[in-house]
């Protein structure tokens, strides 16, 4: 994680490479499994790989979300403009980058950058009206919200991430099935209402459209 950052522009840009390097990593998976199908000697990549480096590649995409999160808000209380040159007024006074993080996290060991409830709590608590951070998580809470599950799932693999994960899975099928797919698996079902995506691409592109709006 960067210990200071100075443009927004550097932030974003950094992050969509990140996202679009995770992209291209998943079509070479998906590359190698397929071969493995129709292959006639050793294979390629079997079906329990994929999902194992399926939930991989998520992994790594949400914990560059929340790097990418951190860095612009804290850059917001610093009262740095976004792209629509709108005006940022931040209830802080800080001496820099690191100062305001300090400023925030004050006694607490660390900050959750997962919640998209807490990180909007935040931006109310730190930026005036909230802007420009509430709105664009605000719009996608509930995707966000699965998105945090499916994280918690694959790091802690608990009876209280499974419950979680549930709800997720619920949403998708209706109800809970009766055997629970690994998260690499339920990571590569198609979107019931876009079946030439799953559900890893679908959380790609919401974090490049996100990484847009916030910026």
């Amino acid at each position: 994680m960067p210990t200071s950052r100075r443009k927004l522009s550097a932030v974003y840009k950094d992050f969509v490479n990140e996202i679009k390097r995770l992209e291209r990593y998943d079509r070479e998976n998906q590359t190698k499994f397929s071969a493995s199908i129709t292959a006639v000697g050793p294979v390629k990549l079997s079906k329990r790989q994929l999902y194992m480096l399926t939930e991989a590649i998520f992994f790594a995409g949400y914990r560059a979300y929340e790097n990418f999160l951190r860095d612009i808000f804290l850059l917001y209380c610093m009262e740095k403009c976004p792209r629509s040159g709108q005006v940022v007024k931040s209830f802080l006074k800080p001496r820099d980058f690191n100062h305001v993080e300090s400023l925030i996290q004050s006694s607490r060991p660390f900050l959750d950058w997962s919640s998209p409830i807490t990180v909007i709590e935040r931006a109310e608590l730190y930026l005036e009206q909230g802007c420009p951070i509430k709105i664009p998580i605000s719009m996608n809470q509930d995707l966000l919200t699965d998105y945090k599950r499916i994280r918690n799932h694959i790091a802690h693999n608990s009876k209280e991430s499974l419950d979680e994960y549930k709800k997720t899975l619920r949403k998708h099928y209706g109800t809970i099935p009766l055997i629970i797919p690994p998260v690499g698996e339920f990571l590569l079902q198609s979107e019931m209402k876009k079946f030439h995506k799953y559900k890893l691409l679908t959380f790609f592109d919401l974090m490049k459209k996100l990484a847009y709006d916030l910026t």
